[in-house]
């Protein structure tokens, strides 16, 4: 059964209840793109939960660390659910 990722929670303006369409973590210098549609027939889908979070937790190949020191993973700005398709 596939899955799909939802946004359901994130910065002021995050795409509250969208799905995930695509993402590129080394995007804008590694602080990472995404791109949300609230047509779930466009969203991305995964075979199963832990290829979406895998996903999810990507990091950036351009900038792999933060400032603090911790991984770089521009999607996980986002907090997401995975639910069947």
């Amino acid at each position: 059964m596939s899955v799909i990722v939802v946004c359901v929670g994130g910065p002021p303006g995050a795409p509250l209840g969208q799905y995930l369409l695509s993402s590129d973590p080394d995007a804008f210098q590694g602080r990472g793109w995404a791109e949300w549609t609230g047509d779930l027939t466009k969203a991305r889908q995964f075979p199963d939960h832990g290829a979406a979070l895998d996903y999810w937790r990507q990091v950036s190949k351009v900038r792999p660390t933060r400032p603090d020191g911790r991984p770089n993973r521009p999607l996980c700005t986002f907090s997401v659910t995975v639910e069947p398709l």
